[in-house]
């Protein structure tokens, strides 16, 4: 089966490695597209597990399996994507369903890097342009 990141890789040999526990996202990048994956295929784990310490907090858990579960993936979009040191960005483009209605969630987030391992930090909503 593909991976869902739109690597073309197989997902046991992308993504998958990483939801494994197997190896760490090597960028920032790799681990939005894991992250992406991870809502893809349901791994709330995995997501909680990637995301940085000092801001888990102001994540609605809930809120992000609820909203798992109803959507159908289509496809990502990575627009850009930089790393500087410990500290990364990666904009992105989300398509998916629900319910029938198609969306794009477009969004700049970024990235901490702490003791060799990547951190989602936070993310901002881009608004779309119709």
């Amino acid at each position: 089966m593909k991976c869902p990141c739109g690597s073309e890789k197989e997902y046991l040999k992308c993504c998958g490695v990483y939801h494994s526990g197997k190896e760490v996202a090597p960028t920032a990048e790799a681990l939005m597209r894991s992250r992406y994956s991870a809502f893809a295929k349901n791994q709330m784990a995995y997501l909680r597990d990637t995301t940085d310490p000092q801001t888990l907090d102001l994540i609605d858990e809930e809120a992000n399996q609820e909203w798992a579960e109803r959507a159908q993936f289509l496809k990502l979009e990575i627009v850009k994507a930089e790393e500087k040191g410990t500290k990364g960005t990666v904009e992105f483009k989300a398509f998916y369903t629900v319910d029938d209605e198609e969306y794009i969630h477009h969004e700049v987030s970024t990235f901490r890097k702490q003791a060799g391992q990547w951190f989602f930090k936070s993310g901002k909503i881009k608004a779309e342009k119709k």
